[in-house]
């Protein structure tokens, strides 16, 4: 079986930690990681992204490229082509922020879209909880967001700017 067929069972059998072993020892599993972002599943969509985030620690010179590629990605005419790439961008930013470091302000710039708003913050939110100091240049960009009208938006900036308690990875504050 090749690489791709090995990647899609690991993915298939929600195999996270031989899906991380796997993209943490060869370099070209990320480009089929990269295509399952995209993936009608959600479930297979995250597998990837947290794939792509051990990918980072083992390879961060070819995750800088990555990221450009994601972030660019953003850069469409419609703005939300690479929603699915933002949650990769946090995996690997919580694993590598060294890695993601020059990439923090400028996803943030993106916070204006409403289709991509949500995303992310999440990652945002995945980056600060293993390197909150990469939030604090960013912090006057994520403030507005503190009186948003949608409620996961609202705590998750609540959150990264150090005011809320709710979870990061999915569950809901009650409001």
């Amino acid at each position: 079986m090749g690489l791709k067929g090995r990647v899609m069972e690991l993915l298939l059998a929600a195999d996270d930690p031989g899906l991380q072993a796997l993209a943490r020892q060869e370099p070209r599993v990320s480009r089929h990681l990269l295509g399952r972002l995209w993936d009608p599943d959600e479930g297979i969509r995250n597998l990837a992204a947290r794939a792509l985030g051990a990918f980072a620690e083992g390879h961060p010179r070819l995750a800088e490229d990555l990221l450009r590629r994601l972030l660019w990605g953003l850069n469409d005419e419609s703005a939300t082509n690479g929603v699915y790439g933002i949650a990769a961008i946090g995996e690997i930013g919580f694993r590598r922020p060294d890695v993601v470091a020059p990439f923090v302000a400028p996803m943030a710039s993106y916070l204006w879209d409403d289709g991509l708003r949500t995303s992310i913050l999440r990652a945002l939110a995945r980056i600060h909880e293993s390197a909150p100091e990469l939030i604090e240049p960013i912090r006057s960009m994520i403030e507005g967001f503190r009186t948003s009208t949608e409620s996961e938006d609202r705590r998750l900036a609540a959150r990264l700017l150090g005011g809320g308690q709710g979870e990061l990875n999915g569950a809901r504050e009650t409001e």
